[in-house]
C-alpha cells in the first residue's frame, strides 16, 4: 500500500532521515519506534507530505505521493498527532475533518453527519460533543482525535504518539480503541510511540528508527530483547504476559 525508497530527509541542511526503505502492507498494523529525536515524527509527516522529502520516493498505491492533489491525499491518509486545547466543540472538530469530501455545490450532505456522528458514537466522545475541546482531559481529547480520524475515512491513519503523557487508564483505552477500530474497519495504522510493550501488543510488524536510520524491522513477536538494547542503549529482558501471553519488556 506504501512503499518508502531511499528516503531522505532534511531541516536546516541538516539530514533527519537517512536512507531509508520500507513497504507497509494493507491492513497492517505497523508502530515506529526509537529514542527520542530519532524521525519517528519525521517519517509520518514525509509519508502524507506535511514535510517534504528532500531525495527518495513515497508511493501510495503505486503513485508517487507528488501526483495527489491534496483533497485527494486527504481522502487517502489521515495524520493524528497530540491535540491541543483549543475553543472549537467537539462536533466543530470532527466535522473539518470531513473537508475533502465537501464541495461548495453539495454542502454538507446527510453522509457527512452519519460519518460525524458513527465516529463519536464508536470513540465515546458523543456525551461530550457540544463541550470545547479546552474543557476536556487529554484523555477526552485523543479520544476526539481518534473519532476525527474515523469521520475523515481514509485507508491510512498515521497516530504520532497518541497516548504519550496520558494516564495508564487513558493510555490503555486509546491504546485498545486504535486497534479494535482498524481491527473491524480493516484499516491500516501506522503508530509512532514510545511505549514498547504497546508495540509488542498490538502491532504485525515493528519498524525501529536510530539517529535516522533504520535499526531493524522485524515482525512483533520476533523482535527481542537486545534489539531493543541496542536500539536504546539500555538493558532490557523480555518476558510473558500471563493474561494475553504477549511478549512485555522490562527495563533492567
Amino acid at each position: 500500500m506504501l512503499r518508502i525508497t531511499d528516503l531522505h530527509i532534511e531541516a536546516g541542511g541538516t539530514k533527519i532521515i537517512k536512507d531509508i526503505s520500507f513497504d507497509v502492507i494493507k491492513g497492517e498494523y505497523m508502530s515506529v519506534i526509537g529514542p527520542n529525536g530519532a524521525g519517528k515524527s519525521t517519517i509520518l509527516k514525509s509519508l502524507c507530505r506535511i514535510l517534504p522529502v528532500a531525495s527518495g520516493s513515497v508511493e501510495l498505491s503505486g503513485k508517487n505521493l507528488s501526483v495527489y492533489t491534496q483533497k485527494e491525499l486527504a481522502t487517502r491518509i489521515t495524520y493524528i498527532g497530540q491535540l491541543p486545547p483549543n475553543d472549537f466543540t467537539v462536533r466543530e472538530f470532527i466535522f473539518f475533518s470531513r473537508y475533502p469530501y465537501l464541495s461548495p455545490f453539495k454542502g454538507v450532505t446527510a453522509e457527512d453527519r452519519k460519518k460525524i456522528e458513527d465516529s463519536m458514537k464508536i470513540t465515546f466522545t458523543s456525551e461530550f460533543a457540544g463541550r470545547k475541546l479546552s474543557e476536556l482531559s487529554s484523555g477526552e481529547r485523543q479520544r476526539v482525535a481518534v473519532a476525527s480520524a474515523l469521520a475523515q475515512d481514509t485507508e491510512i491513519i498515521l497516530f504520532d504518539e497518541p497516548v504519550t503523557h496520558l494516564d495508564p487508564f487513558y493510555d490503555s483505552q486509546i491504546s485498545e480503541l486504535i486497534y479494535n477500530v482498524k481491527k473491524s474497519r480493516n484499516i491500516t495504522v501506522i503508530n509512532a510511540t514510545h511505549n514498547l510493550n504497546n508495540a509488542l501488543k498490538y502491532s504485525d510488524r515493528i519498524l525501529a528508527i536510530k539517529s535516522g536510520r533504520l535499526e531493524f524491522l522485524k515482525k512483533a513477536d520476533e523482535a527481542g530483547s537486545e534489539d531493543m538494547s541496542r536500539l536504546f542503549g539500555i538493558e532490557f529482558v523480555s518476558m510473558e504476559n500471563p493474561s494475553d501471553r504477549k511478549k512485555v519488556m522490562i527495563r533492567l
